[in-house]
């Protein structure tokens, strides 16, 4: 048993190692790259940025004016529906009070 322990750890070293030695050469081909290369990535990368954030802005403000529109025309049905139908609406907005106030004084005991 001790050693098949013997032969992991080794094999965990040899893994490390090699590790070790990618790494140092990826390092190595990241330090190659041109100054210039690098100085093109970002540009290329804060333009895409840019791009995308004007999209998100304009996404999101014609989302906001959707839903903006969309809680006027509600608020503007409820307000003529009132207008219309005064005494039903104060019948539906009492009968909801009392169900509201019935529900909350089961909810005591």
């Amino acid at each position: 048993m001790a050693t098949q322990l013997e032969k992991d750890v080794e094999s965990l070293r040899k893994d490390i190692e090699r590790f070790r030695s990618d790494l140092g050469s990826t390092l190595s081909d990241v330090g190659n790259l041109s100054h210039d290369k690098v100085l093109e990535t970002r540009d290329r990368l804060k333009s895409a940025v840019e791009g995308f954030e004007g999209m998100a802005v304009k996404k999101i403000e014609h989302a906001n004016e959707v839903i903006h529109d969309g809680g006027e025309q509600a608020i503007q049905a409820f307000r003529e529906g009132v207008v219309h139908r005064p005494f039903t609406s104060v019948a539906i907005s009492f009968a909801a009070g009392l169900m509201a106030a019935l529900l909350l004084e089961r909810h005591k005991e």
